[in-house]
């Protein structure tokens, strides 16, 4: 009895991870990447097969390569997401149709915007702008044009005053050195792509995720050896004590 229900576990086991495996993870994948930008996908579908067979040497059609894949994607769209000037000229790129207009900052709104109740947070700015197609004017209100994006686990007050504050300022200098592009078809579709800088550090918010886990894993691993270290310090101050009363 004991055997055919060990038997039945083990076999319920490996559906369970035949599906999750080889159908469940895949196909979330693939979502993933369909609804990426188009940089992304192209940088994961061509990278990933070339590197795989380059450093394993090993048919792409497997387990492993799915997971490898991924952790491309991941780095792919970690790289995308902290450069804006890119993001800018990748959209343009790929809507041809889309042209450059010329327009004006009306008017902006910084709020926090918290993901929990504290943590995983971003200081966010609401932006009104405002362009012209051919003789008529447009106005636009962007909800969250631009993001500065916490890598605290926990925001203190100061701290969600502080990003508020850098992001009010952000805002204001990109504003006076119109550091801003407008992008419309034509019609009452646009996209404002604010700020044009090659590198955004506190807008990609994957490198404050890995930094936030830095802080975590580093903060645990401090924890775990602070008993090993004090008993090692009192052990050479116990050590130099002796060698003192010789």
């Amino acid at each position: 009895m004991n055997h055919s229900n060990e038997s039945y576990l083990k076999e319920t086991r490996r559906l369970h991870d035949k599906i999750t495996y080889n159908f469940l993870m895949p196909v979330l994948y693939i979502l993933f990447l369909c609804l990426s930008p188009p940089p992304v996908l192209i940088f994961t579908v061509v990278l990933s097969p070339l590197l795989f067979i380059l450093f394993f040497n090993r048919k792409i059609f497997s387990r492993k390569f799915v997971t490898f894949s991924f952790i491309v994607y991941l780095v792919g769209s970690a790289s995308y997401s902290c450069l804006p000037q890119f993001q800018y000229r990748s959209f343009h790129f790929f809507h041809p149709s889309w042209t450059k207009v010329e327009g004006s900052i009306i008017d902006y709104k910084i709020s926090w915007v918290p993901t929990t109740r504290q943590s995983a947070a971003s200081s966010s700015a609401s932006i009104t702008y405002r362009y012209k197609v051919g003789e008529k004017e447009q106005q636009v209100y962007a909800s969250e044009a631009i993001r500065r994006y916490s890598n605290n686990l926990w925001n203190t007050d100061g701290d969600i005053a502080a990003h508020n504050l850098a992001l009010n300022k952000q805002v204001q200098e990109y504003i006076h050195t119109k550091n801003y592009k407008i992008l419309s078809d034509g019609t009452d579709h646009s996209r404002l792509f604010i700020p044009q800088d090659y590198f955004s550090f506190w807008g990609a918010l994957p490198l404050q995720i890995i930094l936030m886990l830095l802080k975590v894993i580093v903060t645990l691993v401090l924890i775990v050896l602070l008993p090993y270290l004090c008993i090692y310090v009192v052990a050479r101050l116990q050590e130099d004590r002796r060698r003192n009363w010789r």
